[in-house]
């Protein structure tokens, strides 16, 4: 197998990653569904050309050479169909689809006859020649240039009058169209057309540009919504389409200038492309990460770095400002913005605002299908794509975001509850939001929404607190005429205390969820050292619900709410339970804890048995 076999099952390869990656994304969308066509065509073509090649069976080379041209039908076929679909992924008519389908499906059947189109292969001196019929050849040449250039066509014509991120999706559509598609007519239908087979297994490789142009706007521009996978990809696809030109340029000089080393230049060069191809990814991923996809940021650091702050204050104004600072230091943002949303006049209300023009409006109002179909399931909307999807009947709100310089927004949910929202505008560098940065946004969105919202319940009780006071000052002034009022407030303070213990009882018992499934190795093994300190975190949290339950007791007996379940309890049964629930801890501390059963058997008595229990675990745990 030589160097241009190779070349040609690389592009195969990189042709067939790129179509089942698109494919595998969303297969019921048609502009996905053609596209991952136009990618399998491609490799097809590429991978039957290089059979073509390497086969020494003369009858095999002209079926390979017969599916060959099968694939260049169904890369057109596909072409054009993905060109009409774009962007928007509406529905052809019938005609449409006759006009696409009905002249590949004929030069389909005619293919396989024998003498249809391929009517021989001899061997020339420069390798393996094909004869050609001399109508069918201007027949199947008429229909690919014009499938080809027709999809050309529709596209400059489509990017002439889109706007936005969709006129670069479409330029470098284009871009990636007309290199491989000029140079795929020219090296595989205008030198056939002439006689000149010896350069048709040039024509794939060419289409590595085309893979590469759409991989950036997938990546940068969120074409298909391909997810940062693409990332990797295309740093691969970069450093072979490197190695992959210097090897046919290599390869050139010695069959050129350097005949008598032919025989070893196929292995020094194979030697060669393997040797570099790591330091050649390396660099790229450098070029990568430096200027294509914006990301010098680490994401996994941003969210435990603000996690680490967000856990530091109680201060709302502090909170605003770790989550503006950390926002901008990963994304470099020209402004930004929290809201808060006031369900009841359905509304939302500037909190925090850094470097947005509002033309001194505070309050903007709530689009309710918009709300729920993006804000409500929690999920980032980007506005461009909001205006291209939803402008007609969602025109006023979108025109404000444009107008505020809004690019994209990202829900604070609580549960199921939308409480602000996060504004961002364009990156000073003017990339597009890519998929990691929508995945930190969503993460960035929960963990603000937690503190946000902690911090308003404890600004709230700590006011409440002051005008407690104040007004337990006052009615000291005068017994007699505040005594119905101090019951009030003792109601108030009841209330209060109920109300903080359940707020605070719900985030506990998901700390200890999360903390019992890492423990368990949910997410992965965890060291000695990351497994003690989960375990000393577990401990306290225990602690605190243990904490919330007393409070809430508190509440239920102070508003004679307070229930009892008495029945017929083994007391020396649950105090053996107690410690036996108790004897890690006290293993932990090297105390020895230890149950002596009574001589004889206690009689049952009737209790609350969990009131009880609770008096001796107390008895125990604080001993």
């Amino acid at each position: 197998m030589d160097v241009y076999n190779i070349l040609l099952f690389a592009t195969s390869i990189l042709n067939f990653i790129l179509g089942v990656l698109i494919f595998s994304r969303s297969a019921k969308k048609a502009v996905n569904l053609s596209y991952a066509g136009v990618c399998f065509f491609v490799g097809l073509w590429a991978f039957v050309l290089a059979m073509f090649r390497y086969t020494s069976d003369l009858k095999q080379a002209l079926w390979w050479m017969k599916f060959s041209y099968m694939a260049a039908t169904g890369l057109a076929c596909s072409l054009l169909y993905f060109v009409l679909h774009f962007p928007n992924g509406k529905k052809l008519k019938w005609n449409k689809k006759i006009f696409i389908f009905i002249p590949a499906i004929a030069i389909f059947f005619f293919l396989f006859a024998p003498t249809f189109l391929t009517k021989d292969v001899i061997v020339q001196p420069w390798g393996k020649d094909v004869i050609l019929g001399n109508w069918e050849k201007i027949i199947f040449a008429l229909y690919f240039v014009t499938f080809f250039f027709g999809s050309t066509v529709i596209i400059w014509y489509k990017h002439k009058y889109a706007s936005g991120v969709m006129r670069v999706q479409l330029l470098y559509i284009l871009l990636g169209l007309s290199v491989p598609g000029t140079f795929g007519i020219f090296f595989n239908l205008v030198l056939p057309f002439i006689g000149n087979h010896k350069l048709i297994w040039l024509g794939p490789p060419f289409s590595v540009f085309m893979v590469a142009m759409i991989a950036y706007a997938i990546v940068v521009h969120r074409l298909m919504d391909i997810k940062l996978v693409m990332r990797k990809y295309s740093v691969y696809l970069s450093s072979l389409s490197v190695i992959i030109l210097a090897a046919i340029g290599i390869k050139y000089v010695f069959d050129r200038y350097l005949a008598l080393y032919t025989d070893w230049a196929d292995f020094f060069i194979l030697l060669a492309a393997i040797s570099v191809f790591l330091p050649i990814k390396n660099y790229f991923y450098h070029l990568a990460n430096r200027y294509f996809f914006s990301s010098l940021y680490d994401a996994r650091q941003v969210i435990v770095s603000l996690s680490d702050k967000l856990r530091s204050t109680l201060e709302v104004e502090k909170i605003y400002q770790f989550i503006s600072d950390t926002l901008t230091n990963a994304f470099h943002v020209k402004a930004l913005g929290i809201l808060n949303y006031d369900e009841k006049n359905q509304s939302f209300g500037i909190l925090y605002n850094r470097g947005f023009n509002t033309f001194g409006q505070t309050v903007f109002p709530n689009d309710p299908e918009l709300f729920k179909l993006f804000l409500a399931p929690g999920e980032s909307v980007i506005v461009e794509e909001l205006k291209q999807t939803h402008y007609e009947k969602h025109r006023f709100i979108i025109d404000l975001l444009m107008k505020l310089k809004v690019e994209i927004i990202t829900p604070l949910n609580l549960k199921d509850k939308t409480i602000g929202l996060i504004v961002l505008s364009a990156k000073e560098s003017g990339d597009m939001y890519n998929e990691e940065d929508l995945q930190v946004l969503k993460a960035v969105g929960s963990q603000a929404a937690i503190a946000i919202e902690n911090a308003l319940l404890y600004e709230e009780s700590r006011k409440f607190g002051i005008r407690l006071e104040k007004e337990v000052e006052k009615a000291t002034r005068d017994l007699r005429k505040a005594n119905a009022q101090l019951k009030k407030l003792d109601q108030a303070k009841s209330d209060f205390i109920s109300i903080a213990s359940h707020q605070l009882r719900t985030p506990l018992t998901v700390i200890k969820g999360y903390i019992s499934m890492m423990l368990e190795g949910n997410f992965g093994e965890l060291t000695e050292p990351e497994k003690d300190s989960l375990e000393k975190i577990y401990e306290s949290n225990e602690r605190l619900i243990n904490l919330v339950e007393n409070l809430l007791n508190i509440s239920r007996i102070e508003s004679g709410r307070l229930q009892f379940d008495f029945k017929q309890v083994d007391l020396a049964k649950m105090a053996a339970s107690v410690v036996e629930e108790l004897a890690g801890n006290a293993k932990k501390k090297n105390l020895i804890l230890e149950y002596q059963p009574p001589a004889k058997p206690l009689p049952k008595l009737k209790l609350d048995e969990e009131k009880i229990r609770q008096v001796v675990m107390n008895l125990v745990d604080n001993a």
